[in-house]
């Protein structure tokens, strides 16, 4: 278990090393919690118009606690708020995506996975080494990026509410069991299409089938057609684990390095 954890943790530091170099993934990265931790919220909060009146707001009914007890104007700060958290659910989703994808494919098109491939290292030990490499700083980009717009939220808004609005449970459910749940789809959902792709940005496109969904769930919250709750997540959530656990066999199966050497690209 030892050799494992050794072996392990020698290809997640080799992994982070090469990601340190590659300024494309790196600049992509930073550029999340500058928009979505900042940028949009400042906006937001700044061109909210104060004499807002309850009928300006009537549609928000359903969508927002306490809907009564606010002003119409914390009603609408409440409402946008929330409706940033798939935000924070497509960060894991399309950031593993991008390491992951340069990882694999990148590595075989340039000729550097043949020489890992040859050491005693088992396949499944490179796997999840690589895996942990594009989790663990998605996750981290990710959770950073929450505590920023958590601050910045609750910083801008407590004087008028009173109370802080972030973190609540939903957010937490969301930041801290879904994302993570989806850094792993993502990662293995690439590792399933990166077997039969030779280019990293064809592998890349495996991104829109987990962008595409998070968006029209933002979509579809922002026009008031749905709401998600924090019971909605965990259902998500556990649906997620599920769909992992399948992909992780899958990608475990597939990811053999007599085809990785003879048959990928």
């Amino acid at each position: 278990m030892i050799a494992v954890n050794f072996d392990v943790a020698t290809i997640v530091l080799k992994e982070l090393e090469e990601l340190r170099k590659n300024r494309y993934i790196l600049s992509t990265m930073a550029s999340f919690p500058l928009i979505f931790s900042i940028a949009i919220p400042l906006i937001y909060l700044l061109t909210i118009p104060m004499n807002l009146t309850k009928s300006d707001v009537a549609m928000l009914f359903g969508h927002v606690p306490d809907f009564e007890a606010l002003s119409p104007r914390q009603i609408v700060v409440y409402f946008l708020v929330q409706s940033n958290l798939p935000f924070y659910l497509l960060m894991p989703g399309l950031m593993p995506t991008l390491i992951s994808s340069y990882s694999m494919v990148g590595e075989k098109k340039n000729g550097t996975l043949e020489p890992l491939l040859a050491t005693p290292v088992s396949s499944q030990d490179i796997l999840f080494g690589k895996t942990m490499a594009a989790v663990i700083p998605a996750v981290l980009i990710t959770w950073i990026s929450f505590l920023i717009y958590a601050i910045l939220i609750d910083a801008a808004t407590f004087n008028s509410f009173g109370y802080i609005l972030l973190p609540n449970g939903i957010w937490l459910v969301a930041v801290f069991i879904t994302a993570p749940l989806l850094a792993i789809l993502s990662v293995y959902a690439t590792v399933l299409v990166s077997s039969r792709m030779t280019d990293v940005r064809a592998s890349q496109q495996v991104s829109a089938v987990i962008v595409v969904p998070i968006m029209a769930v933002f979509v579809l919250q922002l026009f008031g057609m749905i709401t998600l709750d924090t019971l909605t997540l965990v259902v998500v959530s556990i649906g997620l684990l599920i769909v992992d656990v399948v992909l992780i066999r899958a990608g475990t199966a597939l990811f053999k390095r007599e085809e990785i050497l003879t048959k990928w690209g």
